[in-house]
């Protein structure tokens, strides 16, 4: 008898020549053994950071079109992970996804990467990441914001589930915490001057890949991040603009993980 492959539905931006959203969430996965459906929330050329992306926002009545496609198919779901939002109407359709996967599928993890800002600033509209408060945070088994987001979050709203925190500081290093009701611990590394785009929806795929195939909060943290770190050591050694997660992909599974602190 086979064992069943775990599968990912990833809601999120899909960019044709950046290694991010979407495109670095579904790799990373896949490169863990667990199967991926996407649904787009925008068809863009490139990343925003590097000039006019092309494309833009998928109409939220094709993405529902879209979804039901997939959902025609009584695809087994075993965790959601939800990234970019590129209208607030497609916070309303992530719900609807949810509500739906959990009813089928009870023990599924739902993982949610508010993205909304970061630097002091929001880079969505307000009353988006509002939604993504108000509609996705308290849906989620674990949420996976860089600092400037959870505070944000905590500074509207009082619900706060377990939380993967990217961006966070450690002295001189830098790196990611976990917090949950029972544990909270933190690996980290040596800071970067500039690091390509990407890094959180991969470090959010990594953790929530380990998750599904088992591993503890800390062992998973301990991996993802020693992951991502190598990868972005390497982008800065090739000076890359885009994650090379191809060149690199032997690190997604065979990274040494980093050390794991209180």
């Amino acid at each position: 008898m086979t064992t069943p492959i775990p599968k990912v539905l990833i809601i999120s931006s899909t960019v044709a020549s950046s290694r991010v959203g979407a495109s670095a969430a579904s790799f990373c996965l896949q490169r863990l053994g667990i199967e991926t459906i996407v649904l787009p929330t925008t068809l863009m050329g490139r990343h925003p950071g590097w000039g006019a992306p092309g494309g833009g926002a998928v109409e939220a009545a094709r993405l529902r079109d879209i979804w039901q496609g997939v959902k025609a198919q009584d695809i087994h779901v075993d965790a959601v992970l939800t990234g970019y939002m590129g209208e607030t109407a497609h916070v309303d359709l992530c719900t609807e996804i949810i509500s739906h996967v959990r009813q089928a599928n009870p023990s599924a993890i739902i993982a949610i990467d508010p993205v909304m800002g970061d630097h002091g600033r929001l880079y969505i509209p307000e009353d988006r990441a509002r939604a993504i408060i108000d509609h996705l945070v308290p849906q989620a088994d674990f949420i996976t914001p860089n600092l400037w987001e959870l505070n944000y979050i905590q500074d509207h709203s009082t619900q706060l589930p377990a939380r993967l925190i990217t961006s966070v500081p450690d002295g001189a290093d830098i790196g990611a915490r976990w917090e949950d009701g029972s544990a909270a611990f933190q690996v980290s590394h040596p800071k970067f001057d500039s690091v390509p785009h990407g890094g959180g929806d991969s470090l959010a795929a990594l953790f929530l890949g380990r998750r599904l195939l088992g591993q503890s909060p800390r062992r998973a943290l301990a991996a993802s991040v020693s992951s991502v770190y190598e990868i972005m050591r390497a982008a800065d050694a090739l000076d890359a603009g885009e994650l090379p997660l191809i060149r690199m992909q032997a690190f997604i599974t065979d990274a040494i993980p980093l050390h794991v602190s209180s």
